[in-house]
């Protein structure tokens, strides 16, 4: 197997990548993408070269001609897929956000270790592939599995463990195409996991195995990173779905602008559900007024604008978002390691 060298110069390795020049290099193949570039416009997806990357180490290339998906474990019979057999399959569309756990880490006082990124590690694209649950029932997964463990083609040691409850969602995809297109190498082409709502970590890139297990998976990264830690540093379960959350992409942060009438706008998501309302501030919070949302898949993001008349000076304006579970975006994130 080849790999990507990710040690290049960042504005080589984004040429390699096909990504836009203007992505923020965080080290090896980690870019985010500016608010600027998610300015809301005609479209509610974020085109391939714009849309954020995270690895967790190397980037391999994969041929989708000889690429094969090898499901075992506790199944019936293990069983090997091309491409084209996946395709034989139903196959399905979705609309869904993907967003880093880490996103908007830098929020956070102190700064947790790791990638530090502001809240530029999140996108929301249109994926093409089959239901996992429908080439799990080819492979005959019996009735006392608990995870499904999806391998990563980077290295031996990218697996991680997903209920298989879960796995039997239909909207859990095998994804070979982003917005149209093959699904590009930085994103895990050929082929990849999409666990719509759950944090990245879950929607393994250069899908290569899936493994059914009798017990819960215990894999680094469902037991060692990702996870929720409790007061005394001890791990108390995976990241999982990623909680309601909502973006001011107009005006930028920090910006200037002329007195008058102006829009504020943004986008907002849940894991949990879609986006049923967004509030904004003009006050740090005091008070508060609904903006309006436009249309949107469940599974992915809305975009919200309201307007506002302005007073010469400084304001801090925020946003909240609540999701069809009445779960709302705190003012303030409880602080986490991840």
């Amino acid at each position: 197997m080849t790999f990507i060298d990710i040690d290049m110069a960042p504005e080589n390795l984004l040429r390699r990548l096909d990504k836009d020049s203007r992505l923020v290099s965080y080290g090896g193949a980690n870019f985010g993408t500016p608010l600027e570039l998610l300015a809301p416009g005609t479209s509610r997806t974020v085109a391939n070269d714009r849309f954020f990357v995270r690895c967790n180490g190397p980037v391999p290339l994969l041929d989708a001609e000889s690429w094969r998906l090898t499901v075992s474990g506790n199944v019936a019979q293990t069983i090997s897929l091309s491409l084209a057999d996946l395709r034989q399959l139903p196959i399905k569309r979705l609309e869904a956000f993907l967003e880093c756990a880490g996103n908007g880490r830098t929020r956070f006082d102190p700064v947790p270790p790791g990638t530090p990124w502001r809240n530029d590690a999140v996108g929301n694209a249109v994926w093409e592939g089959v239901s996992l649950g429908d080439v799990l029932e080819l492979a005959g997964v019996k009735p006392d599995t608990i995870d499904i463990v999806g391998q990563g083609g980077d290295s031996p040691g990218m697996r991680r463990g997903l209920p298989v409850s879960v796995a039997h969602d239909p909207a859990v995809l095998i994804a070979w195409s982003m917005n149209d297109e093959p699904l590009p190498i930085a994103h895990g082409g050929p082929a990849r996991m999409l666990v719509p709502g759950w944090a990245g970590i879950a929607s393994t890139k250069w899908l290569t195995g899936l493994e059914a297990t009798v017990r819960a998976f215990a894999g680094f990264w469902n037991a060692d990173n990702y996870v929720f830690w409790d007061e005394r540093g001890a791990p108390l379960r995976p990241i999982t779905e990623m909680p309601p959350k909502s973006l001011i992409v107009t005006p930028g942060d920090g910006e200037t602008k002329a007195a008058g009438a102006m829009t504020v706008a943004g986008w907002a998501w849940s894991g949990f559900g879609s986006i049923a309302a967004v509030d904004v501030s003009f006050d740090a919070g005091s008070t508060w007024e609904p903006a309006g949302l436009e249309p949107g898949e469940r599974r992915g993001w809305r975009r919200w604008e309201t307007s506002w008349q302005p007073t010469p000076g400084k304001h801090l304006v925020m946003a909240r978002a609540t999701d069809e579970r009445r779960l709302s975006q705190p003012s303030v994130a409880a602080w986490n390691s991840k």
